[in-house]
């Protein structure tokens, strides 16, 4: 299938290949400039409902003022919780070169988040940052749910990271994340299904994204205190 960005005609501002992954930034004037990896689209810039929507479980039970973000290298994520009140942010992403782009691509996202007091940014491996010792008030999974090891069951790779974020939230901590599209129902469950098993409490719901085709489905979960 071809990408969105050629189905669409949007305008291909600027590709690069990082050591991890293909980059396009696309531009689309109903929406902005668009990022996409490997082809497949991440968020846009006028996305910022996408950045309310995840970090909104940790803001509704004041869970936010030591956070950790897996993922989220857009900027948008880091902002709505500095923005929130957040007095430590930590944003963990491999790939610099995605970061750099956000910056100057999608400030309707980011704004000045990377500079500002309180955020601090790690490019390594957020999944296995998870295996520090800090524990955080709230964390927000910002990646994919496929499997990092080829062999390795979907369902297996969404129970252990569950289990390693809960191990990671200080009681009463909050959890959110980004699941699927609303047209994924097997991934959905699969999701609900490692939820139930690891937190005591959890649900998830649905919001429209600019940019995207289908509804997007979020997730929260809550450790006791």
């Amino acid at each position: 299938m071809q990408p969105e960005y050629v189905r669409y005609n949007q305008e291909v501002v600027e590709r690069r290949s990082s050591a991890y992954q293909n980059i396009v930034i696309a531009y689309d004037p109903s929406v902005g400039h668009l990022l996409y990896l490997d082809d497949d689209l991440q968020i846009a810039d006028a996305d910022t409902p996408y950045n309310q929507a995840i970090i909104s479980p940790l803001v509704d039970n004041d869970s936010y003022a030591e956070s950790l973000i897996l993922g989220g290298g857009d900027g948008g994520v880091l902002r709505g919780l500095l923005d929130a009140g957040a007095q430590r942010a930590v944003l963990v992403d491999i790939d610099g070169e995605v970061i750099e782009l956000a910056k100057q691509y999608l400030p309707n996202l980011c704004g000045d988040a990377f500079e500002r007091d309180g955020a601090e940014v790690i490019v390594g491996d957020a999944f296995a940052f998870l295996d520090a010792p800090d524990t955080w008030d709230g964390i927000v999974y910002d990646l994919t749910m496929d499997p990092i090891r080829v062999d390795q069951p979907r369902t297996d790779y969404i129970c252990e990271i569950f289990a390693k974020v809960r191990r990671r939230l200080r009681p009463g901590g909050v959890m959110s994340m980004q699941c699927c599209g609303a047209n994924e129902p097997g991934l959905r469950e699969e999701i609900r299904a490692g939820l139930a098993a690891t937190f005591p409490e959890w649900g998830d719901w649905e919001a429209e994204i600019p940019s995207f085709d289908v509804p997007w489905v979020f997730a929260w979960a809550k450790v006791g205190k």
